[in-house]
């Protein structure tokens, strides 16, 4: 017959064990997502939280999905509790874009669970937005880089319609004339066929001063609610202007067209290079008739 004392001992051990090997299963948790569906706005954030806190050294493996593109629709962080989205206003229409985040492993000690997929659904801030094409020029004094730095450069941006069509004349209709470095944009509608028809128009990119001789332009096409090209909604062109393209246009009445396109509706097609306005090149050299507006954003103080 077994003791007090030894029956004791053979629980206290028993117990141990049972212990020591449920521990054992707890050190390898489950994770997945607390939800499985979000929305996000853009030029707003999202976070998406895990299930459960990473431990120390166990990473997720994430695969990306969706109609969203990573880099240019957002980027994301993550840390061990969540992933945070940043989904920046792109002026684009783009609507009901989404981001489909699975988890599809673990780098270290975890276990999948069960809300591996979680879906954000992108809200387009544009969708309200005016249909039509916006036309923004910006210029960086360093043709080298890609970004945009202004300087002390001042350029103007002009709009031109061919009117009437097919004769090869242009009216200017719209124009951005900011003092200073400001970047420049103008807006065409492609709802308005009476101020706006489906014609040629024009673009004139004018350097109005500043001491750059190696400046890189860049003009931006992004459409509302149609295509760029029959399938696009943005587009980009660059060119270098150096100091002989200097032109203070409200002194010297001289203008040049330096790219074109066509609109048709909703969609903008038929966009040319930009030709920089020098001698011989294809640069359309004009006059025109300044509207009172566009004299006053250009009087220098």
């Amino acid at each position: 017959m077994m003791n007090r004392a030894c029956f004791t001992a053979a629980i206290a051990a028993l117990v141990s064990v049972v212990f020591i090997s449920g521990c054992n299963d707890d050190e390898t948790p489950t994770i997945g997502f607390k939800t499985e569906t979000s929305t996000v706005t853009e030029g707003t954030t999202v976070k998406v939280q895990f299930s459960a806190t990473l431990p120390s050294g166990v990473t997720p493996i994430l695969e990306l999905s969706g109609t969203a593109t990573e880099g240019t629709d957002y980027t994301f962080t993550m840390d061990t509790k969540e992933i945070t989205f940043t989904v920046p206003d792109d002026f684009i229409y783009d609507p009901s874009e989404t981001i489909v985040i699975e988890i599809t492993d673990f780098d270290g000690k975890a276990n999948v669970g069960g809300k591996r997929v979680h879906t954000i659904t992108i809200t387009d801030k544009d969708e309200a937005a005016n249909p039509g094409l916006r036309v923004e020029l910006r210029w960086d004094v360093d043709a080298v880089t890609s970004g945009n730095q202004p300087g002390d450069v001042d350029m103007d941006l002009f709009l031109w319609i061919e009117e009437p069509p097919g004769s090869d004349d242009f009216i200017l209709i719209d124009g951005s004339a900011q003092i200073g470095n400001g970047f420049e944009a103008v807006f065409l509608p492609s709802n308005n066929p009476t101020n706006y028809p489906n014609r040629a128009y024009g673009l004139g990119y004018n350097y109005y001063e500043g001491t750059s001789n190696n400046l890189k332009v860049n003009v931006t096409f992004k459409v509302f609610k149609g295509n760029i090209d029959g399938g696009i909604n943005k587009k980009e062109s660059a060119a270098t202007y150096t100091l002989a393209n200097i032109n203070q246009w409200d002194v010297t009445d001289d203008f040049y067209i330096v790219q074109f396109f066509e609109k048709d509706n909703a969609n903008f097609n038929n966009f040319t290079d930009i030709f920089v306005p020098v001698s011989g090149s294809r640069a359309k050299k004009l006059q025109a008739t300044l509207t009172d507006a566009l004299k006053e954003k250009k009087k220098h103080k």
